[in-house]
C-alpha cells in the first residue's frame, strides 16, 4: 500500500480512500484522474485566494533528467538522441515518487519544488496533470531545460546540431512590433545573451548549432506554437498543433517582427563571418527570413498546445518522426513530464 492512509476530497466533497490497488500505474489516464482528485480542490482554493506564497517547506532541486531516456555516454556520438523511445514506459519508482509527492501536497499545500529558477507549487503540477490543462511559460521552460540538460549528459561534443531557448524570446522582438523597416530596430541585450549561449541554462552558443527550437506564445490567440530557426536555410519553420485556429497570413503577420529581428541580430554579432556558417548559408541572410508552416500532427482539444510544442521540439531535435505526437498520447506525455 502506497498511500492507504491518505484521505482526500473530490470536487463534490465525497471522501476518497486511495490505495495502490485503486490506481493502474500502466494507465496514464487512470493516474491523471486520481491525481486530479487529490489536487483539484487545492487548485480551486488558489482561485479563491489561498496564499500559497507563504511557504512552510521547500524541497531542494531533484535530479530532473529522465533516467528512463538517458543514453549511455559510451555510445558512438552519431547515435545521439535517435536511440530515444518516446513511448518508453515510465519507471515504476518514478510513478511511486510522484504519487507520494502529490499525497504530501494534500497535507501541506505550501510545499514548493525548486527546479533551477522555476518554483513549482501545487498549481504548477495541477495544471500539468490535468487531462487538457493549459501549460504556462514555466512548464515550457522547465520541459525545454530538461531536453537541453539531457543533451549535455548524452555526449561530450563541441558542436551540436541544435539547441532550444526559453519562452521569453518572443518578448525580445516586441519592441519592433509596429515597425515596417529594418533600420533602427532594437536588439535587446537579453537576446544577444541567448545567441551567445549565456542564457537559458544549458543553452549552446548558436555558433555551435544549425537549428534553434523556440516556443512562442501568441497572446492574441492564447496559443503555443513551436518555431525552428534554421541558421543554414535562413528561414523560420512553424510547427502548429492547431492550424485551424489562426489563418496562415495572420500567423505570418504575428511572427513578422521575428523574421526581421533575427537577421538584424545576427548582423550585429557578425554571426555569418566566422564559425560553422562561413560560406554555408544558402540565401541572403540579411534579408527578412521567410516563414513556413510545416504539416504536423494536430491536437484534438483546446489545452494540449503546450505539450505539443514540447514534444515537437524534443522529437525534431532527436530526428525522430512526429507520429507519436497525438492527442491520445498526451496524457502519457504529461504524466511522464510530471514524473
Amino acid at each position: 500500500m502506497l498511500v492507504g492512509d491518505d484521505i482526500g476530497e473530490s470536487m463534490e466533497g465525497t471522501k476518497v480512500e486511495v490505495t495502490l490497488g485503486d490506481i493502474d500505474l500502466d494507465q496514464p489516464t487512470a493516474v491523471l484522474s486520481q491525481l486530479n482528485v487529490w489536487l483539484n480542490d487545492e487548485g480551486q482554493g488558489v482561485e479563491q485566494g489561498v496564499q500559497l506564497r507563504k511557504r512552510k517547506r521547500i524541497i531542494p532541486m531533484w535530479k530532473i533528467v529522465e533516467a528512463s531516456e538517458v543514453v549511455n555516454k559510451n555510445l558512438p556520438k552519431t547515435t545521439g538522441l535517435r536511440t530515444l523511445d518516446p513511448m518508453k514506459a515510465i519507471p515504476h519508482d518514478d510513478m511511486v515518487k510522484l504519487l507520494k509527492l502529490c499525497s504530501e501536497w494534500r497535507h501541506n499545500p505550501n510545499l514548493v519544488m525548486q527546479f533551477g529558477n522555476v518554483d513549482a507549487e501545487i498549481e504548477f503540477f495541477a495544471s500539468l496533470i490535468k487531462a487538457d490543462g493549459w501549460l504556462k511559460g514555466d512548464h515550457i521552460d522547465l520541459g525545454l531545460y530538461l531536453i537541453r540538460k539531457r543533451q549535455q549528459q548524452l555526449e561530450e561534443v563541441e558542436i551540436s546540431d541544435w539547441t532550444t531557448t526559453d519562452n521569453h524570446i518572443h518578448t525580445c522582438f516586441a519592441d519592433n512590433k509596429r515597425k515596417k523597416e529594418q533600420v533602427g530596430w532594437k536588439i535587446r541585450t537579453s537576446l544577444v545573451n541567448v545567441v551567445n549561449g549565456k542564457v537559458p541554462a544549458c543553452g549552446l552558443d548558436w555558433q555551435n548549432t544549425y537549428k534553434v527550437y523556440v516556443p512562442c506564445m501568441l497572446p492574441k490567440y492564447k496559443h503555443w506554437v513551436a518555431l525552428e530557426i534554421d541558421l543554414i536555410q535562413c528561414e523560420i519553420k512553424v510547427y502548429d498543433s492547431m492550424v485551424s485556429l489562426i489563418p496562415d497570413q495572420s500567423l505570418k503577420e504575428e511572427l513578422g517582427p521575428l523574421s526581421i529581428t533575427i537577421p538584424n541580430l545576427l548582423h550585429t554579432l557578425d554571426f555569418y563571418e566566422e564559425g560553422v556558417y562561413a560560406n554555408e548559408c544558402t540565401r541572403d541572410w540579411w534579408c527578412p527570413w521567410p516563414i513556413h508552416h510545416v504539416d504536423v500532427p494536430q491536437q484534438a482539444n483546446q489545452g494540449d498546445c503546450g505539450m505539443f510544442v514540447l514534444k515537437y521540439s524534443e522529437l525534431l531535435s532527436a530526428e525522430i518522426p512526429l507520429a507519436t505526437c497525438t492527442s491520445q498520447n498526451m496524457p502519457f506525455f504529461r504524466l511522464k513530464l510530471a514524473a
